[in-house]
């Protein structure tokens, strides 16, 4: 039988027992050894059975064959560089949340970030999510986006052949995603909406006062999303079609919103305040934003507080409750599914007029099903 070297204890005490086998002469544990790119590989199989050892054997040699073993030294240090090099081609939003967890990653992950990542083990990376989760009180959404980040990088170590599948520490079966939560929006009233306009309005020691006023009355008129308004041009407003041309930040595809009518008065006002015609490339809007001077309106108003996004719902929820097919609301938000997205997103404030609503619809059916008749 083939002893190893005596390079240390271990390998001093094993015996040859079948090709790349070796069986340790005191504990009768079973190791694998392989020589690949003139470095030798000593692998405990962690069995003292020579079935099971066979087994684990045959697993571990197919991992070698896979895994690159110039990249056997990668460090979860240095894997989440890559990662982040390799996302680098996405889109900001994207970018600035990956950074970010990155950096509370780099300083909370517990075996550090010189762990080579062969060694990570499924429980320190669910231990850190739980326990990151638990200190900041994150929602599920945020806990599910922090668990895809983990999945995505040592993902990458699997595609880069610095690890196995079977080497993977992310394992989906122990590191479950989270249920989402209902979320519960908050909408104004039309009334709220308006008074929060004319208060944004009167705070004449805020030089930009009207321009966010009329940023914060646009995104509640004609139901669009901060992006798409900070980005509107003269040339998008056709007042001819009676249409405002807009590109979806998230998707970048093309739609557009009627120029409803209650929100054809106030762009036209916005255009003799630019002096009646507009170069096409100017701004519609100064501003990028107003969510400070919203959240101060409300503050002062002692009203919930609303966001720039709860304003496009408000608008969304008018056209839903005046009739309006979910289909083409669902169009003028720049969605390509028909309204589901509508449907769910927007469940629990459509349902504020559940009971009008019935009553509308078993109003119109009334006269319209014949009643049954009793038996004789």
């Amino acid at each position: 039988m083939k002893t190893m070297g005596n390079s240390n204890g271990i390998k001093a005490h094993l015996v040859n027992v079948a090709p790349n086998l070796y069986r340790h002469a005191v504990s009768k544990e079973y190791y694998g050894w392989k020589k690949i790119a003139g470095k030798q590989r000593l692998h405990a199989l962690g069995s003292a059975d020579r079935k099971t050892a066979d087994g684990k054997l045959s697993e571990w040699l197919r991992d070698l064959a896979v895994v690159d073993t110039t990249a056997k030294d990668l460090t979860v240090g240095g894997l989440l560089e890559r990662f982040l090099s390799a996302r680098a081609g996405r889109k900001e939003g994207t970018r600035i949340t990956e950074n970010a967890i990155a950096n509370v990653f780099k300083r909370t992950f517990e075996p550090g970030m010189g762990m080579l990542v062969a060694r990570v083990k499924a429980s320190a990376l669910l231990t850190w999510l739980s326990e990151q989760g638990e200190s900041r009180n994150w929602k599920n959404r945020t806990y599910n986006r922090r668990r895809l980040f983990l999945s995505q990088m040592f993902g990458l170590a699997v595609a880069d052949n610095a690890i196995s599948e079977v080497q993977n520490p992310f394992k989906t079966q122990i590191i479950r995603a989270k249920r989402k939560e209902k979320v519960f929006r908050r909408i104004p009233t039309p009334d709220q909406f308006q008074t929060i306009v004319e208060s944004i309005r009167a705070q004449k020691c805020n030089a930009q006062h009207d321009d966010s006023a009329d940023f914060v009355e646009f995104l509640g008129l004609a139901g669009v999303g901060q992006a798409e308004a900070s980005a509107l041009r003269w040339a998008d407003v056709d007042f001819d079609s009676a249409r405002i041309n807009l590109i979806r930040r998230k998707t970048e595809r093309d739609y557009y919103v009627p120029m409803y009518d209650w929100l054809r008065p106030f762009m036209e006002r916005l255009r003799e305040r630019a002096g009646g015609k507009p170069a096409h490339d100017e701004r519609v809007f100064k501003i990028d934003d107003a969510k400070h001077a919203l959240g101060n309106a409300c503050k002062r108003l002692k009203l919930p507080h609303f966001t720039q996004r709860n304003l496009r719902a408000m608008l969304i929820k008018r056209l839903h409750d005046a009739g309006v097919n979910v289909k083409l609301i669902a169009k003028w938000q720049g969605h390509q599914d028909g309204g589901r997205l509508i449907m769910e997103v927007y469940t629990e404030v459509f349902g504020d007029n559940d009971a009008t609503m019935e009553a509308a619809e078993l109003a119109k059916a009334a006269g319209k099903i014949i009643p049954f008749q009793a038996a004789a």
